[in-house]
Order: structure tokens, then C-alpha cells, then sequence
């Protein structure tokens, strides 16, 4: 088989392995392959502007209800695997042996139509090739190194990777790049991997540089501890009697299409101009004060906890997820509340009796930090709009000329319906020689909004020198 790279939308075509694969097979000219990729490509193309998102949606909120029949005390764990599809971000499960892990994986994957399952169980004896695929014996032979990447993690859209803390480091280092990146690069080899999202399991964690890499790339996480309680042991029963453990074939009405999925992803990823998911910017600055004050409230129960700013940066796209699940097309405080699917251990204990859960510490940060968010917001969001004006007006000068339309469209969205009264008159002003916003009027304006809070007042001081800043720069 010769080496052509595959583009990635063609391997999501569903009938890719019908018309791609033999042509490889039948070590086909490269021009042929390609030809072949691009008309699955704009089948593809038609597709993804046909998908009804709100039935798509719909049926997603399905699979969480259908799952939670089949999978008993799974709910949280069930609304987090979710959302990491959503998102197209992997899960990662610590328990104990027997709690019915690759059923949970099993069974939340059988939900997504036309799409294929890598599965493997990592043992300290598991190699690269078990991974990536063999090594191509022609090429070997002329003192090239390639992977049949065919059948591997690469070219499948889930990996279910058990007992994944007993491969070596070395191996589970070359997973680095393949989980973030969706590349694989073996010295001249370069390959998209088509992975959407990857589930791994363990029974222990093992702590060295390279696991710690790799658990930041899950950015989903949860702890299984098993419950023995009669009523919870007799809901066990009743669902392995009704399937003996194995997998419930989904009605087909509610199975998602992979390429519906990846649709998802792209709206949540602002790659779709026609569907968009706004995120208010009071809404990230809630969720900023609610993550930091979180990461201290952690380091008492957990001496090195630290929350990465790529994870901080992600959790906008968990935010768009958890809004469009609601059917709403605008990020409000509860989808900032339900920030725990990503910055805790799910159902992680804290303390020596187990009482408090990482999910539960987060709630309560929430609840202070809103308080303190509500106590500021009069004085807070005009300085934050004032802000996204400026960061959008260094991109778009143009913005200057026109700025009391833009800042009327950015202030639709906030939780001051009085917003754009606070901010038209300073808005309103124009230079007299250019034309262009009044700079002075601007930061008269920033400068009169005190508050007893520091935190407050340190960021109009802030906002006020971005002001000068943007203003010299498009002057000079």
C-alpha cells in the first residue's frame, strides 16, 4: 500500500472505506486517491449545510436520558462524557476493578452512527505498533519508516484505552501529540488523525512528568467509587438481568451521525459564521473570578492543584456546550456554575471521611464568588464592554468611525439591560477633527467609575492605559 496522506474531512465521509481504501489497496496513482477524497469531501459539504442543530441537539439530550437507564449512579459521569464529545476532548476514569468502565464507554460511543471504536488494553509490553499500526515492510526494506496507520487510533473516531496507567512512559509520551494536536509525526510520516474523543480507564494513578502531560490533555475526569448500598445494589441486578452486561443496541431515531457530531464541534468552536454561541463577556470574567478562587480553595486539600491557562482557555468551549444543551444561543451564569464538568475530579473526595466532593467545593466558590460579582456588576460591566471595544477596535479601526452601532450590538447580550443608556453618551462623542471616537470623552468617562472594591478600581486603571495604548497605536 503506498503512502498518500489521506485529507481528514474525507475519512469522515461514511462510504471513505468503499471508495478510498480499495484504491490504496490497488496501490492507485496519488492523483486518483485525491480526486476520490475530494468529491467525498463536498458530499461532506452538503451534508454539514443540511444538519438541523436543534434536532441534533434534541437527540444528544436523549442519549444522556437513554444511557442513565442502562447505567446505574453514571449521571454525572454521563453529562461530563457528553460534553466532551461535544467538544471533541477526551475522559479520563479512575476506580476500582468492576464498576463497569468499558460498558460506559461502550455504551456512550454506540450512540454515534457510522463511526469506528479503537480499543486497547495497555499492558507495560504494549508497543508504538500496537497504536499506530505495523511498520510498512516495502518501505522498511528502502530504509523507510512509515505506519499502516489504517485500523489504528489514528484513522478511528474514539479509542477506548483501558487500563491506560500500564503502558510505559515512553509509549504513552508518543500519544502526546495525537490526543492535543490530532497529528501523528513519525519522522517523514505526518498524518491528521480523524480521533474525535478518547475515554481511558485506570485503575491507579501513576505520577510522573509524562502522566501529568498527558492527564492535562484529558480535560474531562472523574472518580468512580463503588456504592454498596441495597437499594443501589438491587438497581445493579435489575439492569444486568435485562442485558447481562453487555451493551443495549440504541433505537436508531436518537443515534447522532459522526459527521453531525463534528458539526457540533465546529459551532462550538466559532468555525461556523451561520450558527454562533455567544459568550457575554461578563460571563468570562465570572468564570475567571470563579476558576482562580477555586484553584486556591484546592491547594487546601491539594498541595500542588494548578489549573492550566490552556485548560481556563477550553472551558469557553464547555460553556457554548452547556448552553446549547439548554437550547440557548447566549452563555448565562448557569452554564458558568456547571464549570465543575471540567475543573474537578468528578465525585473526587477532599477530605479523610469522604464527605466533600471536588464538585461540591466548586458549587460553594460559585455561589460566594457570584455574590461578590452581583455586588459589582453596575460598575464592572461598563468597564468590561468598554474593554471588548477597545480589543475589537485595535483589529477594526473602522469601529471608531461607527463606534455607538457597535457598542449598541455588543451591549445586547448583557445582564444590564440599561447597558448602552450607561454608555451612549460617551460613545456618541466624536473628535471634530477626525471624525473618530472622542478619546478624552472616553476615558473622562472611565476614569468617573469608582467603587469600593480594589479589584474594581485597579482594573479601570487598567482599561484606562489600554485605552491610550490602542489609541496610539492606530494614531501612529
Amino acid at each position: 500500500m503506498s503512502y498518500i496522506q489521506i485529507p481528514f474531512d474525507a475519512r469522515l465521509n461514511p462510504n471513505f472505506k468503499e471508495r478510498v481504501l480499495p484504491l490504496l489497496r490497488e496501490n492507485a496513482s496519488e492523483e486518483e486517491v485525491l480526486s476520490v477524497c475530494r468529491q467525498l469531501s463536498e458530499e461532506n459539504q452538503l451534508f454539514y449545510d443540511s444538519v438541523d442543530i436543534s434536532d441534533v441537539v434534541h437527540r444528544l439530550n436523549m442519549i444522556e436520558s437513554e444511557i442513565r437507564k442502562h447505567l446505574v449512579n453514571r449521571r454525572d459521569i454521563t453529562q461530563q462524557g457528553l460534553r466532551a464529545l461535544m467538544t471533541s476532548e477526551h475522559q479520563f476514569i479512575f476506580s476500582a476493578a468492576g464498576v463497569a468502565k468499558s460498558l460506559y464507554a461502550r455504551q456512550v460511543f454506540s450512540f454515534f452512527k457510522h463511526s469506528d471504536i479503537f480499543s486497547i488494553q495497555f499492558s507495560p509490553d504494549t508497543s508504538p505498533d500496537d497504536l499506530f499500526g505495523a511498520y510498512d515492510i516495502e518501505k522498511f526494506k528502502k530504509g523507510e519508516i512509515y505506519h499502516n496507520v489504517e485500523g489504528s487510533i489514528i484513522t478511528n473516531n474514539f479509542a477506548f484505552l483501558d487500563e491506560f496507567m500500564d503502558g510505559s512512559d515512553k509509549l504513552l509520551r508518543s500519544l502526546l501529540n495525537v490526543l492535543l494536536e490530532r497529528r501523528f509525526i513519525s519522522g517523514n510520516q505526518v498524518e491528521e488523525a480523524l480521533l474525535h474523543s478518547a475515554i481511558a480507564t485506570s485503575n491507579y494513578m501513576r505520577v510522573s512528568e509524562t502522566t501529568e502531560a498527558l492527564l492535562d490533555r484529558f480535560l474531562y475526569k472523574s472518580f468512580i467509587t463503588p456504592s454498596k448500598d441495597m437499594f443501589t445494589l438491587l438497581r445493579i441486578d435489575k439492569v444486568y438481568n435485562d442485558n447481562a452486561g453487555l451493551v443495549v443496541e440504541p433505537n436508531a431515531d436518537i443515534l447522532v451521525e459522526m459527521r453531525e457530531l463534528y458539526v457540533i464541534k465546529e459551532i462550538i468552536r466559532n468555525k461556523r459564521s451561520d450558527f454562533t454561541i455567544k459568550i457575554p463577556i461578563e460571563m468570562n470574567y465570572l468564570k475567571n473570578l470563579v476558576v482562580v478562587a477555586f484553584e486556591e480553595e484546592m491547594k487546601k486539600y491539594r498541595d500542588n492543584y494548578y489549573i492550566s491557562p490552556r485548560t481556563i482557555t477550553k472551558s469557553n468551549d464547555l460553556m457554548k456546550a452547556n448552553a446549547l444543551l439548554d437550547g440557548r444561543m447566549v452563555v448565562d451564569k448557569t452554564d458558568v456554575e456547571q464549570l465543575y464538568y471540567l475543573f474537578c475530579t468528578l465525585n473526587e473526595p477532599l477530605d479523610s471521611d469522604r464527605s466533600l466532593l471536588s464538585q461540591t467545593l466548586f458549587s460553594q466558590v460559585f455561589k460566594k464568588r457570584y455574590q461578590y460579582f452581583e455586588s459589582v456588576k453596575e460598575q464592572l460591566i461598563p468597564l468590561l464592554y468598554i474593554f471588548e471595544f477597545m480589543v475589537q477596535a485595535q483589529r477594526d479601526p473602522k469601529m471608531l468611525e461607527n463606534s455607538i452601532e457597535f457598542i449598541d450590538d455588543l451591549a445586547k447580550h448583557s445582564v444590564i439591560s440599561n447597558l448602552f443608556d450607561m454608555l451612549k453618551h460617551p460613545f456618541m462623542s466624536k473628535n471634530e477633527h477626525n471624525g473618530l471616537l472622542n478619546k478624552s470623552h472616553l476615558l473622562e468617562f472611565v476614569k468617573s467609575i469608582k467603587s469600593s472594591y480594589n479589584e474594581i478600581n485597579q482594573f479601570r486603571d487598567r482599561v484606562e492605559i489600554y485605552i491610550k495604548e490602542v489609541f496610539a497605536l492606530l494614531e501612529s
